[in-house]
């Protein structure tokens, strides 16, 4: 008495439209991994991108399609999912799409002489994304910052 009694039979094409497999790749699984490779170059190249604004507007994306798709079938076609292109997202990169909120300063404290001394290692600049509003943070090594800027030199002042 202790079989596996039940039902067993082969579902129809429509019931398999239904399911979802476990562990198969989704779009959203996709676009990260996309947004990721994307997100990776600007960040080693010490610029700001907006992976958040990203996110949104394919959420929205991806909900517009499920719900077009949902009135002309009745039901979310996985193939209408699937068929979801991830556009240019180096468009959320681009350098007009940021201001420039501040421009601190990163001290890191190191043993000289057996001496702890502050010395700067770079620059924290915050900006603020013009699209939504929100902060993105960049870290800029000091010798790419004084590249970009120029070095900052000391004023002295006159008496």
């Amino acid at each position: 008495m202790g079989d596996n009694v039940g039902i067993n039979r082969v579902p129809t094409n429509e019931e398999r439209q239904d399911y979802s497999q476990l562990g198969e790749t989704t779009p959203k699984m996709m676009f990260l991994k996309e947004l990721a490779k994307v997100e990776m170059v600007f960040v080693k190249g010490h610029k700001p991108f907006d992976a958040q604004c990203a996110r949104i507007d394919f959420v929205d994306r991806l909900e517009n399609i499920q719900k077009e798709s949902e009135r002309k079938f009745g039901f979310v076609r996985q193939s209408d999912v699937l068929g979801l292109k991830f556009n240019d997202l180096d468009k959320y990169g681009d350098a007009n799409r940021f201001e420039l909120e501040s421009d601190d300063e990163v001290l890191e404290f190191q043993n000289i002489n057996q001496t702890r001394t502050a010395t700067v290692t770079g620059h924290n600049m915050s900006y603020r994304c013009k699209d939504r509003g929100h902060g993105i943070s960049v870290f800029v090594p000091l010798e790419m910052w004084e590249e970009l800027f120029g070095k900052k030199t000391k004023i002295k002042k006159e008496e």
